[in-house]
């Protein structure tokens, strides 16, 4: 069965002579060399599992890291460009590297025996582990030295090396071959060992404490105080505005300002259709003196005539009706012309809006509002309203200068809820603002009636966990019905 990362039946490599000493040693001093400029780990595993050929002949290398307590991992095999771990022959190489750094000779170059290995292991080891096989351990700098050759392996195993390097041909390993990987095996480990990150071990507890410190600032973080606000639009309007209604029933004719226009008092603002009006008028007048006629007839002739005598006070009357009819007539024809009030701007949407449309008595057309008096207007979603209490501090940054905000402060707050212009149900909450000195700006004029912007609102100080997480609560104690 042919696997990705090593075939099975690889073409052997041609008979080699073994390396002569002074060659060895110049090719050992090179490749640890080598090792040492390897500016990252991926490059230093090639170069070990690859060029460690140009010394000692050998039909495969792998490269792999031993984590502590976990499973051998494979990083590197030599002639292979992409790896993959978890195949076959990698779990089977993981399985057998973690027997043999477990062992007493984990930590020393030696020529691994398959009958030391687990029954696993060696059962498999006819399919996928090469004839003679070399274990060369990476150790730490500070790892307990390989013995000599012939020397007696230490009794008590010493903990794994970070990382080994498994060597695998056909032909047996000679002493010199062995010498001479050892000491590669030392250089190569103190080469890893600076690229792969360790660092000393007077800084493991520092390690171990760093998560440990990282959720104590991050509980600290969430434990600081900050006060609760909340953002709801706002507009700018007057705090005494004048509403202009319809003072009668009619067609507006005629608008003699423009929306947003300065005006004074007693100036003329719109007009309506006076048609109706006029002829109203000119019955009302006609009829007066059609009564003030007969009147006069019944006057002259009550002298002679007593049943005569008796319809002049209804006659009379008569009269009287009819002059309260002109009054009336007389009134709304005076009434034709809406004027101002008093002076201010006049706030209203757009002219065409109002030309030709009917209108009832009280129908509110335009408002005439204060410049020098501004206020604000924020409408507070349900979900969102806080203790709104009066004095409370506003912030109010407009959609025209959103980098300077304006500072006022809440004065009244509706008690019951109302749709927003936008279809929310909402809370009407004005704030006045603040004095530019008072507030720390420069004077200037007031904020023009009619922008638009976003207040925030500040409320009491809480931590920081309820302000980042009120939201997700009130919907999981929504959910939950708690």
């Amino acid at each position: 069965m042919a696997q990705t990362n090593t075939p099975s039946n690889p073409p052997p490599n041609p008979p080699h002579p073994a390396p002569q000493p002074v060659n060895g040693l110049l090719m050992l001093l090179e490749l640890q060399r080598q090792a040492w400029r390897m500016a990252t780990a991926a490059e230093l595993r090639y170069h070990i599992v690859n060029q460690t050929r140009r010394m000692i002949q050998y039909r495969q290398a792998a490269f792999l890291t031993l984590p502590g307590r976990g499973r051998p991992v494979l990083e590197a095999v030599s002639n292979i460009a992409v790896l993959e771990p978890n195949t076959p022959f990698g779990q089977w190489l993981a399985d057998a590297v973690r027997a043999v750094a477990a062992g007493p000779e984990g930590n020393s170059v030696h020529v691994v025996d398959p009958a030391a290995l687990p029954a696993a292991v060696r059962a498999e080891w006819g399919e996928w582990g090469p004839a003679q096989v070399l274990w060369c351990p990476l150790r730490k700098p500070e790892s307990t030295p390989e013995p000599l050759p012939g020397a007696r392996a230490p009794a008590t195993p010493a903990a794994p090396p970070p990382a080994g390097l498994w060597l695998g041909r056909d032909e047996p390993w000679t002493d010199g071959e062995i010498l001479l990987l050892g000491h590669l095996a030392e250089g190569y480990g103190h080469a890893w060992w600076a690229l792969a990150g360790k660092r000393p071990r007077r800084h493991g507890l520092r390690r171990a404490a760093l998560p440990l410190v990282l959720l104590l600032l991050a509980g600290g973080g969430l434990a600081i105080p900050v006060p609760m606000s909340t953002l709801a639009p706002a507009e700018i309007q007057t705090s005494d505005p004048v509403i202009v209604a319809a003072p009668l029933d009619g067609v507006i004719e005629r608008f003699h300002v423009q929306p947003n226009a300065v005006v004074t008092a007693g100036q003329p603002l719109f007009s309506f259709d006076a048609t109706v009006l006029r002829s109203r008028f000119e019955v009302a007048r006609k009829g007066l003196t059609q009564a003030e006629a007969e009147l006069l007839t019944a006057s002259q002739a009550a002298f002679a005539d007593p049943q005569t005598k008796a319809r002049v006070a209804q006659l009379r009357a008569q009269v009287e009706l009819r002059r309260a009819e002109l009054a009336l007539a007389r009134d709304l024809l005076e009434r034709v012309t809406v004027k101002a009030d008093r002076a201010g701007i006049a706030v209203f949407t757009d002219v065409n809006d109002w030309l030709g449309k009917p209108v009832a008595v009280g129908e509110r057309v335009l408002t005439i509002a204060d410049p020098q008096a501004p206020e604000i207007d924020i409408m507070v979603p349900v979900g969102d309203a806080l203790v709104l209490e009066s004095g409370s501090p506003v912030e109010l940054f407009l959609n025209v200068d959103p980098l300077h905000p304006l500072q006022a402060r809440l004065t009244r707050a509706s008690y019951e809820a109302g749709l927003s212009p936008a279809g929310v149900l909402s809370y009407r909450v004005k704030a006045t603002l603040e004095p530019a000195a008072q507030a720390g700006q420069e004077p200037g004029p007031p904020p023009r009636i009619g922008l638009r912007g976003t207040a925030k609102i500040l409320g009491d100080r809480v931590p920081l966990a309820l302000y980042l997480f009120r939201r997700p609560l009130a919907l999981l104690r929504q959910g939950l019905g708690v």
